[in-house]
């Protein structure tokens, strides 16, 4: 039986498993064992029979752990596993022959996704019905039945296609290709969507119940519609009147016969969608959407296009010079200046090329640059001027064009360039038109250098554009052209067609001057043009001749006279502090001299001219005002107290806007200042109660911290001010300042509004003088010798409150002072006191000859003295002396009163004495020692 090549075993009551030995019957071509009892799993041994080319196991009880061997058969033609008990998923190894022409795996409990088939080109019948199979049908069905799929005219083969009785879901492929296709059972799946169109060999077997129980959509097939098939209203439809039934597999569906569809289920009409969200119901996209192609669901709106109303059917493009970037839009963005968008539906802006430019949002197309202007770069909005030197005489250029030698552009945008014009020529340095320098000329245009005169002619000033002949000496020709004497002030030496004025430091008396005269000494001519020559001023004085200004006197110097040549140095003590004086004067009493060394600045101005600062304006001098408001941001910007000294003011020679201000610096710190502001006076005619005492308290304790800080710093070095006003003014931001503050002064500077900070620096020359100053709080002068004077600190138990004092004076009674130098004095605490002029207090206490009480205290102790010595000479006399008129009388009254005493038992006053005693020396002192005068009573 190895041979054996077919083996029918069908339709008989074998039961049990499949035999192990049929594996080794290599040969076997043919194997039909159906409609038997046989069960269990059909052996992995069976793959042996690798001839194989038909397997029929229908009607048994047979199963399978798997499948997998089956892979071995490439030869088999007819595979019917039909009817058995399989309950395996699905495997590709079934179908793994590409020879299969009939595959019939129904009424099992295979399961799983349908899976990824082969193209079977000879399939004729399939048959998967009644398993338990899922997922959607592969679109190679399409293509079964075909040798070669891609030729549209061939023949297929497939003639049964049963996938009933599943859980297949989604939609059929396409099966009108299928030319013989006769058999197509579905009914009973989770089919959807709409069905296919059906091949013409398929009409004449279709029936309804074969496409049953499934969720198709309307409309039906018209070969279907003579039943009672129902189909499901789907998206993009909507119903428009009752629901026959909802869809057993869908409740979200609703489901109409299939032969009224027609009629109920009625496609949305346009901008309309609907499905399983809206209930099917038809509803407008929202803005930046429209329905899909068939008003399934609504789609976004693709770049490029926009949609502004629901409702919409399509999406409009964006016009031209506007784009939509992202998905959904509901409106198109302009493009922005620099860009432009030529067509519709443009997802984004495009940048201008190099050479145009867009100024405008929406623009349409790029502008050439115009001639003058330029764009390097792309995405320009606006287009670069020509910068001066460059031209540009074509339109939509990238770049400028270079003035050739002897041309200029002077301005931005030149279009072409301006040649040089006659009187000038072409400075190659500056690149620029320059003027001929006075005696020479050029007579055309764009020359690159002048040309000198010839001799017996001129070119007076600058830009001639010829020479011309010269004036005879002390002549020169008017702008008519005749030829009159100068006039004083001017000259004519031969070499000049006019009259020159002039130069500084020179003058003309006359007229036909053929030369200027130096000014002598002591005199100057400041201006060209001089007639004649001024004296120098008192306090001033010029040593040479030819002089343009006069000079100041030195410090210590003066000159009393007009125009003097040399200044008188100040004899001693007399002195003169600032430069230009005219009289040396001496210290006043209270006043000491000292000698400074101040720092020197340096302020150089432009924009405004000597006498417009020296000119009174209102009620204020422009000078005192720019130094009053440079001295105040000094002073805040330094921290101490600055006070400038004017030194000198002067424009230099051949400068009309330009002024140079010359001060001296004096730094007094702020901090180290006395005070002076307080009375003392009325510190001392305070009361001592406690209120008073805190308040001296504190004010001496402030006397004494700045008594500490005079002349130092916090880290104990010295302050340096000079270095600090050194760094200051090398700031630029400070010398900005110096400039916005005396703007701010409008009132002074509204006729010199081009004024501007130029330089300020410190020169290394100080300022050395001598002056008198009053001697400050504290101090009194004392004159050492007829050239010296001083000042002096108050000694201790002395002050002085006020400046230039001539002594100090001692601390009333009840003050003092501990310091030297005191400008106030403090009250003594309560329970001490001080005489005039002490330096300390003292406890006061009985007889303490320094405090205020001592003399009434002396007397008072001296009365009370001398009253009980009295009373006590009183008693020792009567005792040792007694007094005999006294000493009868009482020796009368004590009979009497015995008598009394003896008859009546009392005496006649009714007044009980004691019972007599014993008379004897103490009772008698004993009576008498009571009866003593009190010294107290006067």
């Amino acid at each position: 039986m190895v041979s054996l090549e077919q083996l029918d075993l069908s339709y008989n009551q074998l039961y049990g498993e499949l035999p192990a030995w049929l594996g080794d019957m290599t040969v076997l071509r043919l194997l039909n064992v159906a409609e038997n009892n046989l069960t269990g799993d059909i052996p992995t041994s069976f793959a042996g029979n690798d001839a194989l080319e038909l397997i029929i196991f229908s009607g048994n009880g047979l199963s399978a752990s798997t499948v997998h061997f089956f892979d071995a058969f490439h030869r088999l033609q007819y595979l019917d596993l039909s009817s058995n008990k399989f309950a395996i998923e699905l495997s590709r190894t079934l179908f793994s022959s590409p020879f299969l022409r009939t595959i019939n795996l129904s009424h099992n409990a295979f399961y799983g996704q349908f899976i990824q088939l082969p193209i079977l080109h000879f399939l004729e019948t399939f048959d998967v019905s009644s398993n338990l199979l899922m997922g959607s049908v592969p679109l190679q069905i399409s293509s079964w039945g075909r040798e070669d799929p891609h030729d549209p005219d061939e023949i297929s083969s497939l003639i049964t296609l049963n996938l009933s009785n599943n859980f297949f879901t989604g939609t059929l492929p396409l099966l009108s290709n299928q030319s013989v296709l006769q058999q197509l059972d579905v009914h009973n799946n989770l089919f959807s969507g709409v069905l296919p169109d059906f091949p013409s060999s398929l009409l004449d077997f279709i029936k309804p119940s074969m496409f049953d129980g499934n969720a198709f959509l309307c409309p039906m097939p018209t070969a279907l519609l003579p039943s009672n098939l129902t189909c499901v209203c789907g998206d993009g439809h909507t119903i428009t009147s009752d629901i026959v039934e909802s869809s057993r597999h869908d409740k979200g569906a609703k489901r109409v016969f299939a032969n009224q569809a027609i009629d109920l289920c009625v496609p949305c009409g346009e901008g309309l969608f609907s499905n399983a969200t809206t209930n099917h119901k038809c509803v407008a996209c929202p803005v930046g959407a429209v329905p899909s192609s068939k008003g399934y669901y609504c789609k976004p709106c693709l770049p490029g296009s926009f949609s502004n109303a629901s409702g919409t059917q399509f999406c409009s493009p964006c016009s031209p010079g506007t784009f939509a970037a992202g998905n959904g839009t509901t409106s198109c963005s302009a493009c922005n200046p620099g860009q432009f968008a030529a067509k519709q539906g443009w997802t984004k802006c495009l940048e201008c090329p190099v050479g145009t430019f867009s100024r405008s949002k929406g623009e349409t197309v790029c502008t050439p640059c115009p001639a003058g202007t330029y764009a390097s770069a792309q995405g320009e909005a606006e287009c670069l001027m020509c910068s001066k030197g460059t031209y540009q005489d074509v339109a939509g250029s990238t770049e400028c064009k270079a003035c050739p030698r002897g041309y200029i552009a002077p301005h931005h945008g030149h279009v072409k360039c301006l040649p040089c014009s006659p009187g000038s020529f072409y400075d190659t340095i500056r690149i620029t038109c320059t003027l001929c320098r006075p005696g020479t000329f050029t007579g055309t245009p764009a020359q690159t250098e002048c040309i000198k005169c010839d001799n017996g002619t001129v070119a007076e000033g600058y830009g001639n554009d010829k020479c011309l002949h010269v004036a005879s000496p002390g002549f020169g020709y008017s702008v008519t052209g005749t030829a009159l004497k100068c006039e004083p002030g001017t000259y004519n030496d031969g070499a000049w067609r006019t009259c020159q004025p002039c130069p500084r430091g020179t003058f003309a008396a006359g007229i036909g001057s053929r030369m200027c005269l130096s000014c002598a000494k002591g005199s100057f001519a400041f201006n060209k043009g001089s007639s004649y020559c001024a004296m120098a001023p008192s306090g001033s004085f010029v040593p040479l001749e030819g002089a343009v200004r006069a000079e100041l006197c030195p410090p210590n110097h003066i000159t009393a006279t007009t125009g003097s040549i040399t200044c008188i140095q100040c004899t001693l003590p007399s002195f003169s502090f600032l430069p230009g004086g005219t009289r040396c004067i001496h210290a006043k009493l209270g006043e000491a001299y000292e000698h400074v060394k101040w720092p020197r600045l340096v302020l150089d101005l432009v924009g405004v001219e000597q006498h417009e600062l020296l000119t009174k304006r209102g009620e204020s001098l422009p000078l005192d005002v720019l130094i009053q408001t440079w001295t105040d941001t000094l002073t805040n910007s330094l921290g101490f107290t600055c006070n400038l000294h004017v030194l000198q003011v002067h424009q230099p020679p051949e400068s009309s806007s330009f002024t140079k201000i010359i001060v001296a610096v004096e730094m007094e710190t702020t901090l180290l200042s006395p005070m002076t502001d307080l009375d003392p006076r009325l510190v001392m005619k305070g009361g001592r109660d406690d209120q008073d005492r805190a308040t001296k308290t504190v004010i001496n304790a402030l006397d004494e911290l700045l008594n500490e800080f005079n002349g130092s710093n916090d880290d104990g070095k010295e302050f340096d001010g000079d270095q600090v006003m050194t760094d200051l003014i090398s700031l630029q931001s400070f010398q900005d300042t110096l400039v916005r503050q005396w703007h701010h002064m409008e009132s002074v500077t509204s006729q010199m509004s081009s004024l501007n900070l130029v330089n300020i620096s410190i020169d290394n020359v100080p300022f050395v003088s001598t002056r008198a100053v009053a001697c400050r709080a504290g101090t009194f002068s004392i004159v050492l010798d007829t050239s010296e004077r001083t000042c002096q600190a108050c000694p201790k138990g002395f002050y002085s409150f006020t400046t230039g004092a001539l002594e100090c004076t001692p601390c009333p009674q009840g003050t003092y002072s501990a310091a030297t130098g005191s400008t106030i004095c403090n009250l003594c605490p309560s329970g001490a006191d001080a005489a005039p002029g002490a330096h300390a207090c003292v406890e006061c206490l009985w007889f303490t000859y320094a405090c205020q009480g001592f003399w009434q205290d002396l007397m008072i102790a001296s009365g009370i003295t001398i009253g009980l010595i009295w009373i006590l000479y009183n008693k020792i006399h009567r005792i040792c002396m007694g007094n005999g008129a006294q000493q009868e009388q009482d020796d009368e009254r004590m009979i009497a009163l015995m008598t009394a005493v003896r008859t009546h038992g009392r005496t006649l006053d009714r007044v009980r004495y004691a019972p007599m005693g014993e008379i004897s020396a103490d009772t008698m002192f004993g009576i008498l020692l009571p009866i003593l005068p009190n010294p107290e009573t006067p």
